[in-house]
């Protein structure tokens, strides 16, 4: 295949896959964008939740703690009294404990289970709203509050020895006493609770310090709806709830609320605010009209790179025609010709092609006479004769000047040549107008070789046509003379060999 023909296909190709290159990336770019601002739009709407939950989780914690330190101050109140002080000295009074000590503790405060734990770790009483029970002998308190009666104790031994009061032996503010405090969860008659413990202290001092102290109150808040609304009056969570035991599926809003022992009481839950859903309904409109912006951009880009392109292909394919085509009449130049012989004898020996050589008579004096202008036109209007004649199925090119050769493609035997060569012949010698009612005419002779006959290559095949143009002409112009491989033999003298391979006629 030729390769002016080749890199005419090839340019071709290229053009289109810069063009699909170009929309294409613009397409990506329009995607990648699209997805990276719907990616990031996705984490903010996940790290907004998550900061939200994790601000719940801290609220939550902050209102449990806060909700055992409001037991506490109410514990304080009571607890730090001389006169309960000195109702838990032996003997025990148990009338100042019941009708006043634990009354309080229920009527002003709603404390419903309250328990009181000596120094050995004893239970000196408890109470279930205003009902108090003392044991007949000495029993220890559950392990759960005895060890949280210990606990409170050391807490208050441990902030004693660092209290720089006249008063340490007895005394320590109301803030000291809420940070001795120390609660736990536990299951209390068979129900999940918030224990919360506090050291029983005197408050002025009006009483005398015999023996170990001091005792410990603790009280019991139940898991019930009303603990639920008290922390919701602070967090105002939607819907939420207390359920006991461990949860089926664990969901992020579940907190659950552990034992002392290590097990889980229950735990509650929430329908969490969602934030990151309003960020993602602000920012979805922000993402469209970004993509709008970036697709008309991108595709704006694409368009006017594509029409570069297409200018800089058309520019090369004009360059490319001009390279491959006279100038004068549109013809395939020299070189096209070049081009296409290589295609054709790259088909060898399957399929054989014909050359036409052909040189204008009479054409040097149309020049002389009605100068160069005319001359041009003879030769556009001859160019266009070429054309028509043999169509589709030869190529014609003009080599210079006045000369033309033909390539072609399709034709059955010598005699079918012949009566082609006889008709483009008739179709010269019409005459052409020239200008200012000027009337030229031309004749045309033609030399004509064939192949493979004639040869394999392209030296060859247009040496044999030019041998046969020439003996045209030689023989009187306006001829036909086929080339053969015979033909230097036919020159030395054969005579039988002119008959058989050359034609002449009249000049006209």
């Amino acid at each position: 295949m030729g390769q002016s023909y080749v890199a005419a296909t090839s340019r071709a190709t290229t053009g289109r896959q810069i063009k699909i290159w170009i929309f294409g990336l613009a397409v990506l770019l329009i995607v990648l964008s699209t997805a990276s601002l719907t990616f990031i739009a996705h984490l903010a709407w996940r790290e907004a939740d998550r900061r939200s939950l994790e601000g719940d989780k801290l609220r939550f914690t902050s209102a449990m703690n806060s909700y055992q330190r409001l037991i506490a101050m109410d514990q304080t109140d009571i607890a730090q009294w001389d006169e309960t002080f000195m109702a838990l000295q032996r003997p025990l009074d148990r009338d100042f404990i019941e009708g006043q000590f634990i009354a309080e503790i229920w009527e002003q405060f709603d404390l419903e289970r309250t328990f009181i734990v000596s120094t050995s770790g004893d239970l000196v009483a408890q109470a279930l709203e205003d009902n108090v029970r003392f044991p007949e002998r000495m029993t220890p308190a559950d392990p759960v509050i005895r060890e949280l009666a210990q606990r409170t104790r050391e807490s208050f031994e441990a902030r004693k020895r660092q209290s720089n009061s006249g008063f340490a032996e007895w005394y320590l503010p109301q803030s000291v006493l809420l940070d001795v405090s120390n609660s736990a969860f536990a299951t209390i008659d068979g129900k999940p609770a918030l224990l919360v413990a506090v050291p029983i202290l005197p408050d002025y001092g009006r009483v005398r310090l015999t023996g170990e102290y001091p005792a410990v109150l603790v009280n019991a808040v139940y898991f019930d709806d009303f603990l639920v609304s008290e922390l919701n009056e602070t967090l105002n969570y939607r819907d939420l709830t207390f359920q006991v035991g461990e949860p089926a599926n664990m969901h992020p809003t579940n907190h659950l609320i552990w034992a002392a022992d290590g097990s889980v009481l229950g735990y509650f839950s929430w329908d969490q605010a969602k934030p990151g859903l309003h960020i993602w309904l602000m920012a979805l409109p922000l993402i469209l009209l970004m993509t709008v912006i970036i697709s008309v951009i991108a595709f704006a880009a694409a368009a006017r790179i594509s029409r570069l392109s297409n200018s800089l292909e058309e520019s090369e394919r004009k360059n490319h025609h001009f390279a491959n085509h006279d100038a004068l009449t549109g013809l395939p130049n020299r070189h096209h010709f070049s081009d296409r012989l290589a295609y054709s004898i790259d088909s060898l020996p399957e399929k054989g092609f014909a050359l036409f050589t052909c040189d204008l008579d009479r054409f040097k004096p149309i020049n002389d006479t009605y100068g160069h202008e005319a001359g041009d036109k003879v030769l556009c209007q001859v160019a266009a004769r070429f054309q028509t004649h043999f169509g589709k199925d030869a190529v014609v090119c003009r080599i210079g000047g006045d000369e033309f050769i033909v390539l072609l493609t399709a034709y059955s035997s010598l005699q079918e040549l012949e009566d082609l060569a006889d008709q483009l012949q008739e179709s010269m010698s019409a005459p052409i107008e020239v200008g200012h009612g000027e009337n030229v005419e031309v004749g045309v002779s033609i030399g004509i070789a064939t192949a493979p006959e004639c040869g394999l290559n392209d030296k060859d095949l247009i040496r044999m046509a030019d041998m046969a143009l020439y003996r045209a002409k030689e023989n009187g112009r306006n001829a036909i003379e086929f080339a053969a491989p015979l033909y230097l033999e036919a020159r030395s003298g054969a005579a039988h060999s002119d008959q058989t391979y050359s034609r002449r006629t009249a000049a006209k």
